[in-house]
Formats: structure tokens, sequence, C-alpha cells
């Protein structure tokens, strides 16, 4: 495959995964494998509505990546990824959302600890709704205080 043709094809590729929910999509056909990984959306939680007052709300919210069934853990006999209170990496697996038959996995994406987990296991969620409340770790650095 010339250079040229490889590169229309990764174009196309990637063109039609855009367009798409998917976190992870892998290709492969002889003298050609792509293989894209996307993070997820991650909103940082500003403000919560508290009886028609406005409040500031610290933490991370972790959305869903794209429509599907949310699952907390791998299988019904595992236990879920993370439970209340559990620390964070960014690369810590919270959860599954398995769309079209394929379970793409959905990271932390930032230090913390599980705040609160606002979804069930088997849950339908849409792309961009609250899965779970991340408390971010603060690093103290002494002589200087809190960043």
């Amino acid at each position: 495959m010339s250079g040229v043709e490889w590169l229309e094809q990764v174009k196309r590729a990637l063109h039609h995964i855009r367009g798409s929910d998917a976190t992870e999509v892998e290709v492969s056909q002889p003298g050609l494998r792509l293989r894209v990984r996307r993070t997820l959306a991650v909103a940082r939680a500003a403000e919560v509505d508290v009886g028609g007052a406005v409040a500031p709300s610290a933490g991370t919210t972790i959305v869903a990546p794209l429509t599907g069934i949310f699952y907390r853990a791998s299988s019904p006999a595992t236990q879920p990824h993370v439970v209340e209170g559990d620390p964070v990496q960014p690369d810590t697996v919270v959860g599954l959302i398995e769309a079209m038959k394929i379970f793409n996995e959905v990271l932390a994406e930032r230090r913390g600890r599980v705040r609160e987990i606002l979804v069930q296991g088997g849950e339908l969620v849409q792309a961009g709704d609250r899965l779970m409340l991340i408390d971010e770790a603060v690093e103290v650095n002494p002589g200087l205080g809190l960043r």
C-alpha cells in the first residue's frame, strides 16, 4: 500500500470516528492497522442550585462519553470498579459503557476520591449524562501552602 493510499484510508476512518460516540476503534487490514482512542469528556462542577440560590460545588463530574448501558463492574460476579470513597488516578477504570456490543472503559481522568456515584449498573445513559462526582486531590507544597 502506498503512503498516499494509507493516508487517505486513515483520513476516512478518522472522519467516520469523529462523527460517532465511539471512544476506541481499531481497524486492521493487510498493510494497515489503525487504533484510535479518545479520552472522556470531564466536566468541572461549577455550581449547584440550592433552593433558588446558586452555591459553588467542589469536585469534578465524570460524564458519559457516549450513549449506552453503564456497568459498574466487568461482570455480575465481580466487584464494582470503584465504590464511593475509593481513590482514583487518571487511568483508573470507573465503569464501562456498552454500545453496539462493544464495551468502552470510562476512566476517572483525574486524581482524587470518588465522592458520589450517580447512576446504577445496568442503566441506560446518554452522552453527557453525569455518572459520578470526584473530589480532586489537592497537592500540598510545604512552604507554599495548598495549590
